[in-house]
């Protein structure tokens, strides 16, 4: 009530309608989506390029950025949204001993965590797990090198293994099967080879050429 007794109507002048975060006085997106950046206190880099950029059927992009920003059902998301529909108590399918989290499930769970330690060992990299699955999304590791083939198949092990730990632990809550490690991995394998088969920078390369070895296939000689 306070900002409308600032304002002064005059009958006379017509009215319009005004977005004052941009010059032109107009809405955009754009305009909209850095002022939320902004007063969210959150970083200014996304991992926009790592999920919008890449040849992944919609659905996984959109997962992968919801997870992100914290934005997937989790167990406890909800516990908050729709208590009546949240496991209790509150655990991690895939480790049976902390709650399940964002972070915790796509990071942090011992099962998880094997895996990305798995990926990290095939490029020979000392790895700390970051904080949270945003920073994890959002640093440029370049573990297959800096070329264009090195990340587009980085790119698509690190969206496959966040859709692959999703569809085990749903898996595991709604049909009670369980897959070990391995079994997770040769599908974290097979879904990365397949995505990086089906991009520009591997054209002229054949699936089982990619999947027998991604180092070999990405250091090779007249690498785009």
């Amino acid at each position: 009530m306070r900002s409308l007794d600032r304002l002064h109507l005059s009958p006379s002048v017509p009215n319009m309608r005004s977005w004052s975060l941009s010059s032109s006085r107009l809405f955009t997106v754009k305009d909209f989506f850095l002022a939320l950046s902004q007063c969210s206190g959150l970083p200014s880099v996304f991992p926009t390029k790592l999920v919008w950029n890449f040849q992944v059927p919609f659905k996984i992009k959109s997962f992968v950025w919801l997870v992100a920003h914290k934005k997937v059902n989790t167990n406890d998301l909800l516990q908050l949204r729709r208590p009546y529909k949240a496991l209790s108590p509150d655990i991690c399918m895939m480790c049976m001993k902390h709650g399940e989290i964002v972070d915790h499930l796509f990071l942090h769970c011992s099962l998880t965590m094997g895996l990305w330690h798995k990926l990290f060992q095939l490029t020979k990299t000392d790895w700390v797990s970051p904080r949270s699955i945003f920073d994890m999304l959002s640093t440029n590791f370049n573990g297959f090198g800096s070329s264009k083939r090195g990340i587009v198949l980085w790119q698509a092990a690190c969206i496959a293994l966040i859709w692959v730990v999703w569809r085990e632990r749903n898996v595991r809550i709604f049909e009670d099967k369980v897959s070990n490690s391995e079994n997770l991995w040769d599908m974290i394998h097979f879904l990365a080879s397949l995505w990086a088969f089906c991009s520009k920078v591997f054209k002229g390369i054949s699936l089982n050429v990619i999947h027998l070895d991604w180092l070999a296939v990405c250091n090779s000689i007249g690498l785009a």
